[in-house]
């Protein structure tokens, strides 16, 4: 239901135990809309508490908005079923989220409303880097604890780190440690960079290329503005020497580029290599057949036959409790291609909430530094909230590790795992300790 302009808030209450049997119940009943009337079991009755509020800001309405569209219907599926489960702590859950716009000023306005007038308890989302860093200084202030959403940029977890702040996923340095070195040894030595022009694109070239360099290889580093629509005049500046292509923009310019990398014969030449990041919401049909033999490396695999034997059972009923075919299209419209690399982290973050809260005896804000330690000491095993697999946070900087996977382009578009990264093996040291900062 909506709430006033631009808010929404979803409030489901059913059911009790989290069982296989029980998750897969009420995610059918997810899939089928929810209707709470419906269902075969009597309503969860909820304790005198008030509901706990989770506030979110997605890029809903500008620039990657197939991104907003999933991890949006991913945060609400998620939320439906913590309620159908009995809420968090007994508490009932409302979400209440607002659009970006892809601007951080106006991001940061929505984000001080969910905390000033929306008395949100907790906060999550965006994929954008500069978005998240640009609401940093209100999550410090008002000690509010914030869960990314996507945003990719290494130094959020990094040089740029708060307290208040952990991201649950993958980022430029974990991915530049679990892709580099295989493309390095079956790719090339000799690698281009044509990288959006901000935080995202040269966190991406930095960590990717001083990997390459250091092992011998060449790099050349080419920037572009994110909303560039004829590469042209970027491709032309590709060094003659190099073997791989590395390119990495959202949305339509992360077509644009591939189209025109073809249009201009590179692709006879060059390996094309880059992160899912570029084309996760997008159909390898609208990428086009020139894009047959192109590498992803991935979060999470697009088709559900490529997903791990062991985690099979958790995809499905997750697919369909956010409504993804087994193709990774929109179940009401096959045209729709999901963001599945990237919006499970909204169907597992309301979860490790949850668990924080009992973990930590949280009840309100006066134990938010408490409810931090909880959140970045967790261990997710793969189950019906972890369909991506196990994930383990890292106290001292506020992050994620899971397993990662390489994906090739088949000649009938569809994209194949050829390889799968541990997440053990993505283990960095950690460049803050943010362990006494809380």
């Amino acid at each position: 239901m909506k709430e006033g302009k631009g808010k929404k808030v979803v409030r489901v209450m059913t059911g009790s135990e989290i069982s296989r049997r029980d998750f897969l119940r009420t995610t059918a009943v997810g899939a089928a809309g929810l209707a709470v009337g419906s269902l075969p079991f009597a309503p969860f009755t909820y304790g005198a508490e008030k509901p706990i509020r989770i506030g979110m800001i997605q890029e809903n309405t500008v620039g990657a908005t197939v991104y907003g569209l999933w991890l949006t219907k991913a945060a609400k599926a998620a939320v439906a079923k913590l309620n159908a489960e009995g809420g968090i702590a007994g508490r009932k859950v409302e979400l209440i989220d607002y659009d970006t716009k892809v601007n951080p000023a106006w991001a940061s306005s929505m984000f001080k409303k969910l905390i000033l007038e929306d008395k949100v308890d907790f906060t999550m989302g965006s994929v954008h880097s500069g978005v998240q860093m640009a609401v940093f200084p209100l999550a410090e202030q008002y000690k509010m604890p914030y869960i990314g959403g996507g945003a990719m940029a290494a130094g959020l977890t990094g040089k740029d780190a708060v307290a208040y702040y952990s991201r649950i996923h993958t980022h430029a340095r974990m991915q530049a440690a679990a892709g580099w070195k295989w493309g390095f040894a079956n790719l090339g030595r000799n690698w281009t960079f044509l990288v959006a022009d901000y935080a995202w694109g040269h966190s991406l070239a930095e960590e990717f290329g001083s990997r390459i360099k250091a092992a011998g290889g060449k790099t050349q580093t080419i920037l572009a503005p994110q909303n560039t629509s004829d590469f042209v005049p970027f491709l032309q500046k590709v060094d003659p020497s190099t073997t791989v292509l590395f390119t990495a923009f959202l949305g339509a310019p992360a077509l644009g580029v591939m189209r025109q990398t073809v249009e201009l014969g590179l692709h006879k030449r060059l390996q094309r290599y880059t992160v899912i990041c570029c084309t996760d919401g997008v159909g390898q049909e609208t990428v086009g057949k020139e894009s047959a033999g192109a590498h992803y490396l991935s979060y999470y695999p697009r088709h559900a036959s490529q997903v791990p034997k062991e985690l099979q059972a958790y995809d499905k009923a997750y697919r369909k409790a956010v409504g993804m075919t087994d193709d990774g299209k929109d179940a009401s419209n096959p045209k729709n291609t999901a963001t599945v690399s990237h919006m499970w982290t909204m169907w597992t973050t309301p979860y490790m909430i949850k668990l924080a809260v009992e973990k930590s005896g949280w009840k309100d804000s006066r134990k938010n530094a408490d409810f931090m330690t909880a959140f970045n000491t967790l261990k997710v095993k793969a189950g019906p909230w972890a369909p991506q697999g196990d994930l383990f946070m890292r106290e001292n900087d506020h992050q994620g590790f899971h397993d990662h996977y390489l994906e090739e382009v088949r000649p009938d578009l569809s994209l194949k795992v050829i390889a799968r990264v541990a997440k053990e093996k993505l283990v960095y040291d950690a460049p803050v300790d943010l362990r006494k900062k809380l």
